[in-house]
């Protein structure tokens, strides 16, 4: 009687468990689709606001940069005069970006209205006024231009007047990446040749060089770096021995007392001199024989003792 009694009440756990299972999946399922659809929307809404974070920053950035870049192409090229070109215009170029192992650069170039276009420029209007860029070692293609074309043939003041901005992205040649990458090598392949170019009143075609040195590297990359020629650097180099000098730093060693290297040059001079003295040494010995062998026969002929004087 006892195992009846325990198979049934194990058979009416089993059908009572069996009759549960769909009221508990019932209620699991939507708590789980509750739990994804929730991830699924605190990860949309933290890479929407990631995204809107990024592009932020990169506004801001790109606007800090064309405070600061404006700021500093006025302060460098308010001291010009006129400009070097008949167009009236200077260019003010700096560099956004450059990674040195890959050859990438982002570019920034301003020009800006100097003084009063003369000769094949004048009258040309500064928004008809096309600009050529010419790398050597490197290539572009521009990103974004801004143009900001004003009245400038009246133009009194001495303050530069900004025409047109570019933006370029840039590689350097991968021939060019093979040499050694100093920072001298680096400013000659991203400077660029600039050219100017537009129509006068006739309809000819005119154009002309704009020099790039006036205002470039003014700000961003290499706007604190020096580049120095070699006779630069020994020039620092000197003044700084002597500064150390006067100061006692350093004691004062008279030069070309020591041979602070082997002296092949010494060596070879002396070798050469030898044998040059033992070459005049043996003339003058074999004249000196000559000499007194012909007193002795003049004597002889003579009648005169060997060694009598002539």
């Amino acid at each position: 009687m006892v195992w009846i009694r325990a198979a049934l009440a194990s058979l009416l756990a089993t059908s009572a468990f069996a009759s549960m299972e769909p009221v508990m999946g019932g209620m699991l399922d939507p708590r789980e689709s509750m739990l994804e659809t929730r991830l699924e929307d605190v990860d949309s809404d933290s890479l929407q606001r990631r995204q809107t974070a990024t592009t932020g920053d990169t506004s801001q950035n790109m606007t800090q940069w064309n405070t600061d870049t404006s700021a500093a192409c006025m302060s460098a090229l308010s001291s010009l005069m006129a400009a070097s070109n008949p167009s009236g215009t200077a260019v003010c170029y700096n560099l956004f970006s450059l990674d040195t192992n890959a050859g990438t650069f982002m570019a920034d170039l301003r020009l800006f209205q100097v003084s009063v276009p003369f000769g094949d420029f004048e009258g040309i209007p500064p928004a008809d006024i096309s600009v050529g860029l010419q790398y050597n070692g490197a290539s572009v293609s521009p990103v974004s231009q801004g143009v900001q074309a004003r009245d400038v043939a009246k133009r009194q003041s001495s303050t530069p007047t900004l025409l047109q901005t570019y933006m370029f992205v840039g590689q350097i040649d991968k021939a060019q990446m093979a040499q050694p990458m100093t920072m001298g090598v680096l400013e000659a392949l991203v400077m660029p040749t600039v050219t100017l170019t537009g129509k006068n009143s006739a309809g000819q075609q005119v154009s002309t060089n704009v020099s790039s040195n006036e205002a470039a590297f003014v700000h961003g990359i290499f706007s604190s770096e020096v580049v120095m020629s070699d006779f630069s650097l020994a020039s620092l180099a000197v003044d700084d021995i002597t500064a150390q000098l006067h100061n006692g730093t350093v004691a004062f060693v008279l030069p070309g007392v020591n041979i602070l290297i082997f002296p092949v040059g010494l060596v070879l001079t002396s070798i050469w001199l030898v044998i040059g003295v033992g070459f005049y040494g043996f003339g003058t010995y074999e004249r000196y024989n000559y000499r007194d062998t012909y007193r002795s026969r003049k004597a002889r002929v003579d009648g005169k003792p060997g060694y009598a004087r002539i």
